[in-house]
């Protein structure tokens, strides 16, 4: 029988997206009783995660020694993050449940590549940002939506920004320093699809 084992595609994220997804992992370790003692202790994650938070705030003005120290803590946070992963995986002895409820994904059985379908880049102002979506066959239109502040867990608590019939659209007058969450769903002629995962960013 195969056994399932961590996939280290986290390390392949953005720099927010790691961000979000190690203070989950910390998160869901810290409350689970048969972590006993990780391999990395959850506090220099949680430490190293900051750190390299505050490093992307300070990159976002592209100055060459802000962003020479956000590749040099992102390689760190990296090292971490994959020590901390062996150890889940070492853990789990293949079961997908102790994976899965320390936060991590699972490794699949060789196949098709994954392809990103929702992506973001910043615009060419402050405060802007231009999200994509791989374009859907049929598609009639494509509903854009953000939330600020905290992640938006119920329909209300997202805000409708664009409905748009391209794969892409650009956003502006965001506020510094607030965390943004966007999401797209796709409108065809069979309905309205499931909104995509939400990309949090921070704009300075």
């Amino acid at each position: 029988m195969r056994k399932d084992h961590v996939v280290f595609s986290f390390l392949e994220d953005t720099v927010p997206e790691k961000i979000e997804f190690s203070r989950n992992v910390c998160t869901l370790m810290d409350a689970n009783p048969i972590f006993v003692k990780p391999d990395v202790a959850l506090s220099d994650v949680q430490l190293k995660t900051d750190a390299l938070e505050q490093c992307c705030l300070a990159a976002m003005n592209k100055g060459k020694t802000e962003v020479a120290l956000l590749h040099k803590t992102e390689k760190e946070w990296d090292d971490l993050m994959r020590t901390l992963a062996l150890y889940v995986d070492r853990i789990a002895n293949g079961d997908a449940t102790i994976i899965i409820a320390a936060g991590f994904k699972l490794a699949k059985q060789p196949g098709t590549p994954q392809i990103k379908e929702f992506w973001l880049e910043f615009g060419p102002r402050p405060g802007s940002v231009i999200l994509h979506r791989h374009g859907v066959t049929g598609a009639k239109s494509y509903i854009w939506q953000k939330c600020s502040g905290t992640l938006a867990t119920t329909p209300e608590g997202w805000q409708t920004v664009e409905v748009t019939t391209q794969t892409s659209v650009e956003l502006n007058n965001l506020t510094l320093e607030i965390k943004y969450w966007f999401r797209v769903a796709v409108v065809t002629i069979h309905g309205t699809s499931a909104f995509s995962a939400p990309i949090m960013q921070i704009f300075v």
